[in-house]
């Protein structure tokens, strides 16, 4: 920011209305000022000159004094306005990093789909197998709702099935197909145009090749590819970092700055390319300045995707719309001095503001006693102008102080308000996830094959338990994965240290229960954020589908996956605090998850209060609507913060349609 500041000043200082206010107003006060003083001079031979040097030395002063107020002004302007551009920037690519992490496990697990190798095995199909396996794909999507289309294709390119039934294509070109073949990596990320989906300009593609077996040299059969719906998720994830009115645009650039997604597509076309900037710096385009923030991913768990960027740009002259509000700030000058929210600077110029308003009035005290032992009334009128002319510069302090005090608490607030927002968001959209893998995993034909059989021997719960490992290898958000009986009596898990519990019933507050009475393949249970077994008896939540036979679609058991919720909860605040320049989470932040009741699901290193805990801090703050969110400066445990709080409002389908009721409140602390 301290280069972008020095390289621009002038430009920057231009585009924000309130410092040039100030700055002519104190431009005209210290013209009159030196007047005053030459009227002075000229006038006033009776009085020793020490008072008005005493008076030139008090107005330079003010000046250097001016200078410095001006530039705490701009910094804090500008750093409210990047501040604001950075987190939509960053938060953009990493919540699109984190959904498409979740998409390179998808297609490794649905390219080992046992009805999706038989179907490509069998050479004489039929109609009816290719609306078979049809079906089977419009299950998966019906789940996961991110897919507009799965193609599956022969090693030649030849289309034997897709899910898309207004699409005619028969054969693909594409090299992505030899690309995929030819891989040792477990996916293959493309996005570009492709033939597989003729009717886009670009299409993102997981493709991934499907073998015979899951043998690391076993006959390849063919290429799986899910078909990610790109446009439709970053219109999602735009809308809900900002309004269509804002001025800001914000973008997805790939490697070489061409524009993937655009949150205005009337200002930046898809496909435009992007001059190359520092990040923040100040750009030209079509004779338009932007002030242009760049955001590298952070990555989700080692993934990074494609090198793509996030970016906003705001122009120039849209950038300090913000700086023309007044309003009385927050917090009194008392407070200023002691609060964490200010800087050292601004502390230090509102002390200095105040004693050189001091010494002035002692300094017109003095003028005033010489005046009358000299008989100089005529230095009486220059003195009252000069105090008069102190007095408002100094209130130009004092009003300008205020609106920093504003500037910086309304930064601040918005931080910690959108990072709340930010906090919820992922983990919604982190528990669709999970609540998408327990059905979908129930649909698996082995499972469905052993568990409408009288019993299930040991060499059934053997496969089952491999190809639960197998799954959570490739999923690891969770610490186990199990199969129950339609008794809800355990028969495989994934996790070989939990393998005692073979045997056992389930947990009645696992939420088994209620999956085995559903033979509906679009229900799933959840149960309550209690202590589980499962979970070496700490908190957390356990995703369950009902398992059905393949006939009848009576229920015939049920599976049960148990999320890692310490860990991952806990990553999901750590990678929503507020963070500095640098990068760091900003001092003495911390973040919770509570429920609707209090009862504290998460909180980071910090934080007074634990997970089980009820977070003693003013109940109102708990019964914000679904998707609201708020901020505020407020006490707790005895301390004062800047809080930001944001209630859960799903994600697609996930907590919107009446499938599942769990509102979640996201706290955002910052000292204050």
């Amino acid at each position: 920011m301290e280069q972008l500041l020095s390289n621009n000043r002038q430009k920057l200082q231009a585009a924000i209305p309130l410092i040039n206010n100030y700055n002519d107003r104190f431009d005209d006060l210290n013209h009159w000022w030196g007047k005053i003083s030459l009227i002075g001079k000229i006038n006033s031979h009776n009085v020793s000159d020490s008072i008005l040097e005493e008076m030139l030395s008090t107005k330079e002063k003010f000046s250097e004094l001016q200078g410095r107020l001006i530039q705490n002004l701009m910094k804090e302007h500008l750093l409210k306005r990047l501040a604001d551009d950075h987190n939509k920037s960053q938060v953009a690519i990493d919540i699109l990093i984190r959904n498409l992490f979740e998409r390179t496990a998808d297609v490794g697990f649905l390219a080992t789909d046992d009805d999706i190798r038989a179907f490509l095995l069998h050479t004489d199909r039929q109609v009816e197998d290719i609306e078979n396996i049809r079906h089977r794909l419009a299950e998966y999507v019906k789940k996961y709702s991110v897919y507009d289309e799965i193609v599956l294709l022969d090693t030649q390119g030849r289309v034997k099935a897709n899910l898309d039934i207004d699409s005619s294509i028969e054969f693909s070109e594409d090299p992505l197909i030899s690309k995929t073949l030819a891989s040792t990596d477990d996916y293959t990320e493309t996005f570009r145009y492709s033939d597989l989906q003729p009717h886009k300009r670009n299409s993102l593609i997981y493709s991934c090749v499907i073998k015979e077996s899951n043998e690391k040299d076993a006959k390849a059969l063919g290429v799986l590819c899910l078909c990610f719906k790109f446009d439709d998720e970053m219109q999602s994830i735009f809308s809900n970092l900002q309004s269509e009115r804002a001025a800001s645009s914000i973008m997805i650039l790939s490697e070489s700055r061409e524009v993937m997604a655009t949150s205005h597509s009337q200002k930046f076309k898809v496909g435009e390319k992007i001059p190359n900037s520092g990040s923040p710096d100040l750009i030209t385009i079509k004779n338009k300045s932007y002030i242009s923030t760049t955001s590298e991913t952070k990555g989700y768990q080692g993934f990074k995707g494609l090198s793509w960027q996030g970016v906003a740009m705001t122009p120039l002259n849209d950038a300090f719309k913000h700086s023309k509000e007044t309003g009385k700030p927050q917090t009194d000058s008392c407070q200023l001095l002691n609060s964490q929210l200010f800087s050292d600077d601004l502390k230090q110029i509102f002390k200095t503001s105040m004693l050189i308003n001091d010494d002035l009035s002692l300094v017109v005290l003095n003028g005033i006693i010489a005046a009358a032992r000299n008989n100089a009334v005529e230095f009486m009128p220059v003195l009252s102008e000069i105090k008069s002319t102190g007095e408002s510069i100094a209130l130009i302090f004092s009003d300008s102080i205020d609106n920093l005090q504003s500037t910086v608490i309304s930064a601040r607030l918005g931080d910690v308000r959108f990072c709340a927002s930010l906090a919820v968001d992922i983990m919604d959209r982190n528990l669709y996830e999970r609540a998408n893998d327990c059905r979908w995993w129930a649909l698996t034909t082995v499972f469905r094959q052993y568990l409408q059989l009288p019993t299930v021997g040991p060499d059934a719960q053997q496969e089952i338990s491999n190809i639960l490992g197998y799954i959570n290898d490739l999923y690891t958000v969770y610490t186990n994965l199990y199969v129950y009986d339609k008794n809800g009596i355990i028969v495989a898990v994934s996790n070989k240290d939990h393998a005692s519990v073979i045997g056992d019933k389930v947990d009645t507050q696992s939420g088994a229960i209620d999956a085995l009475s559903c033979t509906d393949s679009q229900k799933y249970s959840v149960s309550k954020f209690v202590p589980s077994a499962q979970y070496d008896n700490k908190h957390t939540y356990i995703y369950n589908a009902s398992i059905t036979s393949l006939e009848q679609n009576n229920v015939v058991g049920g599976i049960g996956i148990v999320f890692d919720s310490g860990p991952q909860f806990t990553e999901m605040l750590n990678d929503s605090l507020p963070k500095d320049e640098s990068g760091h989470t900003v001092t003495g932040c911390f973040g919770m998850f509570c429920q609707r009741d209090g009862m504290i699901i998460s909180a980071t290193e910090g934080s007074p209060q634990q997970v089980g805990d009820v977070i003693e801090i003013d109940d109102t703050l708990l019964g914000l609507k679904s998707g609201e969110k708020d901020s505020r400066i407020t006490n707790y445990q005895g301390k004062k913060y800047a809080i930001g709080i944001a209630a859960s409002k799903g994600y697609r389908e996930y907590k919107t349609t009446g499938d599942y009721q769990n509102d979640v409140v996201a706290f955002i602390m910052m000292p204050s």
